[in-house]
């Protein structure tokens, strides 16, 4: 399943992120216009439904729960810290070191316990948060422990009857707490999108069959939703239309035939847009600044990539075959001398 768009639509849905944060963030009104076209909520989604599908496809191909979650912390792990660092290397920069407690919200991913550090963003004119954008780890984090749970009562029951009725009932969720957007957003509330992604891989055959009317009706659905403001026919429409986009058209390659820079482009790129906010750039020339933010956060993604998560994940592959060769050589004898 090599010709497909993942990292690329992960990409593309990253650099909605950072506009939409551009725009936020600086309550520029000359940067309105991005909010009226561009949905961070809408991104986030489209990663939640691509998790879902990817993270199921490698939960199924492990032999172990170790192997699972290995796998699972050697990709989402090193970026993190990376993310966590960089914040403090700003505090610091800015003479700010009581970071204590943003340090431990930050590696137990209660983010939200201590989104900022004293003295850092203060007068920003939005939030202090050092990194606003790690709400959603913690979210991931919580499906890959889902996961396991998941795939077992699949495996006792009826698969698809236990993935729609997930998919039910996090829909009843979002749309019974829609008054508090901040409970609403959290993982039952999400749960939508992921199960989409699953229910997608497990009938990728058909999903690819029949592609283009499943696209025709995604589509039908979102109208639905833009037009309503009904929730319930967004999480699959947008599941369907993300994916569809992965798997289904030609690929695209661009600058990820050179490596998957969505994940350090998505937990690095806040705050850095924050810094130019705080520098006052975006008062004085928003569109430049957004010129400024791009570059930098292209090189710190870059760095993240080939420094931080590929060798990570190298470490993991070569620590995969290691363990595979030791156990194929306990099957056989030693030699006798």
């Amino acid at each position: 399943m090599r010709n497909n768009n993942f990292d690329i639509v992960r990409l593309l849905l990253a650099a909605i992120v950072v506009f939409v944060h551009c725009a936020d963030l600086s309550a520029s009104g000359s940067l309105l216009i991005i909010l009226r076209v561009l949905n961070a909520h809408l991104a986030v989604e489209g990663f939640f439904a691509i998790s879902g599908f990817l993270i199921f496809a490698s939960y199924e191909r492990c032999s172990t729960l170790r192997e699972y979650f290995s796998n699972r912390a050697y990709r989402i792990l090193p970026g993190y810290w990376l993310s966590t660092v960089f914040c403090l290397l700003i505090a610091f920069s800015l003479g700010s070191f009581h970071v204590g407690k943003f340090l431990l919200a930050n590696l137990s991913f209660a983010n939200f316990l201590h989104p900022g550090i004293d003295g850092v963003f203060q007068s920003n004119p939005v939030n202090p948060f050092m990194n606003g954008a790690l709400w959603t780890i913690k979210i991931e984090v919580m499906f890959y422990l889902a996961v396991p749970l998941i795939v077992w009562a699949c495996r006792r029951l009826n698969r698809d009857a236990v993935l729609l009725t997930l998919f039910v009932l996090s829909i009843v969720y979002r749309m019974a707490l829609a008054r508090h957007e901040s409970l609403s957003l959290q993982l039952p509330g999400q749960l939508s999108y992921f199960m989409t992604g699953a229910l997608i891989y497990y009938h990728l055959a058909f999903f690819k069959k029949h592609g283009k009317w499943i696209m025709l009706a995604a589509a039908l659905l979102y109208a639905l939703h833009f037009a309503t403001g009904w929730y319930f026919p967004r999480p699959a429409a947008i599941a369907a239309l993300t994916l569809g986009a992965a798997l289904l058209l030609p690929q695209v390659k661009g600058p990820t035939r050179w490596g998957d820079f969505s994940y350090g482009t998505y937990v690095l790129h806040y705050p850095i847009v924050q810094s130019v906010v705080a520098a006052g750039l975006f008062n004085r020339h928003p569109w430049l600044a957004i010129m400024v933010v791009l570059p930098i956060v292209a090189v710190a993604a870059t760095f993240s990539w080939f420094f931080v998560e590929k060798p990570s994940l190298a470490h993991s592959r070569s620590r995969k075959l290691r363990q595979a060769a030791l156990g194929e050589a306990a099957n056989y004898p030693p030699a006798v001398p």
